[in-house]
């Protein structure tokens, strides 16, 4: 993984840090030129934020052999992108090794996606969309802005955590943040394809939670993420989403979190505190920040885990 975070007074040394790109950055506004970038690249995705004071025109060539996407986050006016006005509702798109232009504005603030055209497929299926080709051959997609902000604001966070603490970031933490980032896309270009059919029967629907349920309890010390149910179940999110709101009335993220504490909560109450303490009790079903552990228990059963009666 390749994780960094710089600062440029040169637009060409700010075009030459984006690993990969094949590109010139010409500062076509006056003034003293500032900028930065935030950028973190894996096996399968590369994501930066660029920032930039003064108005560019940015030439080039998309990274070869990946899909690349744009969201235009601020700017003191519109952008342009092969001669298409993109604003805050908009979605850049381009196909690798495709020739670019792009005009930012000044006080601009843009991030880029570049993803593997496999990962990309992947994670559309398990989201349960099959993606179109004439799709992928626009180069701007109008989507709206309050979804643009929070996957860019989904996207950036996951950014500035891995450069927080890149050390931290193995192999399979590497593989859950290219999901993320990609399912943020895959969750804009989903306004523009469209769903498959879901014909599942109630009976269909409360099969997944009881699957979801069992996968709980058979690695309790390990919570289950939404992509990680998805890959098990080898269904879509969406309809992991629909089958839990139809049987439980509650998120799949909720539903399970519940599970976990009430099972913390039996073992406290039929144990001592001198044979499992409240933190290893927590941590045997997965709760590893146990500052936001007692505060869910708190607004679950009304009280803090150290409040719980205890076996004697």
């Amino acid at each position: 993984m390749y994780a960094t975070y710089q600062t440029f007074e040169d637009a060409d040394r700010h075009a030459y840090s984006l690993s990969g790109w094949d590109q010139q950055y010409d500062q076509v506004g006056e003034g003293s030129f500032r900028s930065s970038v935030k950028q973190v690249a894996t096996e399968a995705v590369q994501v930066f934020q660029e920032l930039a004071n003064v108005r560019m025109v940015q030439r080039g060539q998309l990274p070869p052999g990946r899909v690349s996407f744009g969201l235009m986050l601020g700017g003191a006016a519109p952008f342009s992108f092969q001669g298409v006005k993109v604003d805050e509702s908009a979605l850049i798109l381009g196909g690798g090794g495709k020739e670019f232009v792009l005009h930012s504005p000044p006080q601009m603030s843009l991030v880029g996606v570049a993803i593997d055209m496999a990962l990309l497929e992947t994670v559309a299926d398990l989201e349960g969309f099959d993606l179109e080709p004439d799709v992928l051959a626009q180069q701007v997609l109008s989507i709206p802005s309050a979804a643009r902000a929070r996957a860019g604001r989904r996207i950036v966070a996951s950014v500035e955590a891995a450069l927080v603490q890149p050390a931290s970031f193995d192999a399979p933490a590497q593989k859950q943040f290219a999901h993320d980032v990609t399912g943020c896309i895959v969750d804009l270009l989903a306004f523009h394809v469209p769903n498959r059919e879901d014909r599942l029967t109630y009976a269909c629907r409360a099969d997944i939670v009881r699957r979801s349920h069992e996968l709980l309890l058979a690695q309790p010390e390990q919570p289950l993420s939404i992509m990680g149910l998805c890959m098990s179940l080898r269904v879509s999110r969406r309809t992991i989403q629909n089958s839990f709101q139809s049987v439980t009335q509650m998120n799949p993220v909720a539903y399970l979190r519940a599970v976990r504490l009430a099972h913390v909560r039996r073992l406290l109450t039929s144990t001592a505190q001198r044979d499992v303490s409240v933190g290893e009790a927590a941590l045997r079903w997965g709760f590893s920040n146990l500052g936001h552990f007692a505060s869910d228990y708190k607004s679950h059963f009304g009280e803090l885990p150290s409040q719980t009666p205890r076996a004697r």
